[in-house]
């Protein structure tokens, strides 16, 4: 019995016969074949559109050969431009961060970049006052950062401080002014009305201050009140708070945990026989 298996079957292009071409079988169990069939061969004369199809084909067109003027291609700038808008996708960036990006990670010359940012900065695309707004708000919603140092933060950024100044605007009071009344009421309204926008501001800054304080306060119970008020001064210090704002509130805490204190010793004052 022959190993030779199986038989792979092709067709000659000139001719209509078969040939068989042995194979080493695999296994040696069984037999399989396998056939390619070759299309076969044209046998009727072209037709005119085929015959000018084909004389097409083969035509070699004489003339000058097309130069490109790139007239419609993107130039440096313009492509600057769609790197900053996918830079800007991914997360808001300052001017200096952006030109920092095109020019050492992209490699894209100086000149190209500034023109790119300078456009797009017409455009309302990027905008450092609206980028150190942004960057305000969240830092002291999530931390409550003091104005100086969110300022710092932004010269870290390259942010320049008539920027810094515009987005500070409707997040700080002027010049980051904060000032605790130690006699607040939350729920006094009827003098708030009679407040100019700058001062209503500056106040509700305090008020939101006083506020995060006093839930850090009472978080921190371990140790003593002297040791819960160093922890809550620094808790402070770190977010950049000055002395004047640290003793205000600490007044505050302390004399509200006085109020609560000598409240407690009433109620427990009260016997009913």
């Amino acid at each position: 019995m022959s190993n030779l298996n199986p038989r792979v079957c092709t067709r000659q292009a000139s001719s209509s016969l078969w040939r068989a071409k042995p194979t080493p079988s695999r296994d040696g169990v069984g037999r399989q074949f396998r056939t390619t069939i070759a299309p076969p061969l044209r046998s009727a004369p072209l037709s005119d559109d085929e015959k000018k199809v084909n004389m097409l084909r083969n035509l070699t067109l004489d003339g000058p050969k097309y130069v490109s003027t790139k007239a419609f291609e993107p130039s440096d700038v313009d492509k600057a431009k769609a790197q900053v808008i996918r830079f800007l996708e991914y997360k808001p960036r300052t001017r200096r961060e952006l030109f920092d990006k095109l020019t050492v990670d992209k490699g894209y010359d100086a000149e190209d970049a500034n023109e790119a940012l300078d456009q797009l900065r017409a455009s309302g695309v990027q905008n450092d006052a609206e980028y150190a707004e942004m960057f305000a708000r969240y830092k002291w919603r999530n931390s409550r950062w003091a104005a100086w140092r969110v300022r710092g933060a932004l010269r870290q950024k390259g942010v320049e401080d008539r920027d810094i100044d515009e987005g500070f605007a409707s997040v700080f009071a002027r010049g980051g002014v904060m000032k605790v009344d130690m006699f607040a009421d939350e729920d006094a309204d009827e003098e708030e009305d009679l407040m100019d926008d700058e001062v209503d501001l500056e106040r509700e800054r305090a008020m939101e201050l006083l506020q995060a304080a006093r839930t850090q306060f009472k978080r921190n119970t371990r140790g003593d009140m002297q040791a819960r008020i160093r922890r809550l001064m620094a808790w402070l210090e770190r977010r950049g708070h000055g002395g004047s704002v640290i003793r205000d509130i600490v007044e505050v805490i302390k004399r509200e945990e006085k109020y609560a204190d000598d409240d407690d010793e009433d109620d427990n004052a009260l016997h009913f026989d």
